[in-house]
């Protein structure tokens, strides 16, 4: 794998030549890494010596040939790090350096050299996220019933920066892949459960119910996991705060969200009339002592907070419905599920958990952001226009 970062003594712009025809270009989609073929090499070996140096020059490279580029990958990080830290050390500004192959003669290249083994090193662990990606579509896509949305998101992809839009790179590929939901993909689902409430039962009752963020939900049982009855305000995030007001007040009638375990998701609703907990698990787990202690003191917390005595013991702990998982990586969808299934019913049946059913799940999410980032690359090339 390329280094992703060298760190160099000063700002280094790469020659126009070599951004426009030697590295992917910035803002094309995804198919274009796979139509760019001036990869460099992986790392390779270079002689690392005590003192490096003889090996660092005041001198420009005249003439250089960007071919070369093809011909020698970077360093291992270690000795990138320590040509990082003879330039910055060096008396004078440094304009070019040499590396010595284990095998094969020294090669004396400009010091934007490193720059342009950052840019392409990204360039290249996206191809392999890319890569990875598109591979699982394929294999999803045989099956024809999900050849169809399969198709739409290959498209969409089509028109998506290589190197992210209205997400990140990873969290759209790994979205395409059997990986695990990130804390985006979370609040991503949320938010979509929110927008789907509102379109179905009306802002009037909508706006009774919260589904909190990953950061805000989690950060309950870290203010919480004392002994104190009213909690760490300063493990509270802003939203949080405004959110306990509002319950205080009396504006809210539940709050859900989606629990992060170590590696796993689960699905929480509290609601306030009575106070009571509902806890999903795909895997079928109780709620751990600890988080539940928590969520109780916090309920008890707030209750107080708006005139109403309340013991931890008295708030009951029930069962979320939830489908249980048969893999290892799929909870994060089950959660979501789970969460949609409370507030929309009938119209969020359960997940099922045969593996088309969970892909289309992941699909019909990808599908939605791609959408989502080719509108407002619409919006905003009609602004650039219109100005």
């Amino acid at each position: 794998m390329l280094p992703e970062t060298i760190d160099l003594t000063t700002e280094v712009f790469l020659p126009e030549d070599i951004k426009q025809g030697w590295l992917p270009l910035d803002g094309q989609s995804v198919l274009h890494l796979f139509h760019f073929t001036r990869y460099p090499p992986q790392h390779m070996l270079y002689h690392d010596f005590p003192d490096l140096g003889h090996l660092l020059h005041k001198e420009e490279v005249t003439g250089f040939n960007p071919y070369t580029l093809l011909q020698f990958g970077p360093p291992l990080s270690q000795l990138s790090n320590r040509y990082s830290a003879a330039i910055k050390a060096a008396s004078s500004p440094i304009h070019s350096f040499t590396l010595v192959p284990i095998s094969g003669h020294p090669v004396r290249l400009p010091i934007w050299v490193f720059d342009y083994w950052r840019e392409v090193g990204r360039a290249m662990v996206y191809r392999c996220d890319w890569k990875r990606a598109l591979t699982w579509l394929r294999e999803i896509s045989r099956s024809e019933p999900m050849a169809g949305i399969c198709e739409q998101v290959m498209a969409g992809l089509s028109c998506f920066p290589w190197n992210g839009g209205n997400c990140s790179v990873h969290d759209m590929a790994s979205l395409l892949t059997d990986s695990w939901l990130s804390d985006f993909h979370i609040d991503y689902g949320l938010a979509k459960i929110s927008k789907q409430h509102s379109d179905h039962y009306g802002a009037k009752i909508s706006d009774r119910h919260v589904l909190l963020s990953v950061f805000d939900l989690n950060s309950i049982p870290k203010a919480y996991k004392g002994t104190s009855p009213s909690g760490n305000t300063a493990d509270k995030g802003r939203r949080l705060l405004e959110v306990e007001n509002k319950i205080i007040c009396g504006d809210f009638d539940s709050v859900g969200g989606v629990l992060h375990l170590p590696g796993h998701w689960t699905s929480l609703i509290i609601t306030f009339k009575p106070p009571k907990i509902s806890y999903g698990d795909s895997l079928g787990s109780p709620m751990p002592a600890n988080m539940a202690h928590s969520f109780q003191r916090w309920i008890c917390h707030m209750l107080m907070r708006s005139g109403v005595k309340f013991q931890e013991s008295d708030i009951s702990i029930y069962s979320l419905e939830t489908t249980i998982q048969h893999d290892t990586i799929s909870c994060g969808l089950f959660a979501l599920n789970a969460i949609g299934h409370h507030y929309l019913q009938q119209n969020s049946p359960l997940l099922q958990s045969d593996v088309f059913s969970l892909a289309h799940n992941r699909i019909e999410m990808a599908s939605d952001l791609l959408q989502e980032g080719a509108v407002s690359l619409f919006l905003r090339l009609l602004f650039i226009n219109h100005d």
